[in-house]
């Protein structure tokens, strides 16, 4: 039976643009799980929070990919909004995920590290799409 066109370009969207953000999600909460898990006391500056931030701005680089590959009805615009909208909602499950779990103890400033690192690599990625224009 032959494939079409379609299904073999859903495909290649699936494995290219949407699974590797699902992958990454799954990571994320997969590590979030882990009830022994501990950073590292160091005393320069935070080092769970900068790992947040460029945990969350890889997630949203990938997430804007995803969005901006799901229809082509969907704007860069609307991609880098949804992505944002995405982020938070999953930045704050991932800390109720952190919460609920018996040995670990979850931070509002851990979403804030979140959301910063996802928020700044969104602004300089739709800047760079602006000045492209």
């Amino acid at each position: 039976m032959r494939e079409n066109k379609t299904e073999k370009g859903s495909a290649v969207l699936l494995l290219q643009y949407h699974l590797p953000v699902i992958l990454y999600a799954l990571t994320i909460i997969t590590i979030s799980s882990w009830s022994h898990l501990k950073t590292p006391q160091i005393r320069f500056l935070a080092f769970d929070k900068i790992a947040h931030f460029f945990e969350y701005a890889i997630f949203a680089f990938l997430a804007v990919r995803s969005f901006s590959h799901i229809s082509q009805k969907i704007t860069k615009n609307s991609a880098f909004l949804l992505t944002g909208l995405f982020i938070v909602i999953f930045a704050l499950f991932d800390e109720y995920f952190v919460q609920s779990l018996s040995r670990r103890t979850s931070s509002v400033y851990d979403v804030l590290a979140d959301v910063v690192g996802a928020f700044l690599l969104l602004g300089v990625l739709w800047y760079k799409e602006k000045i492209k224009k």
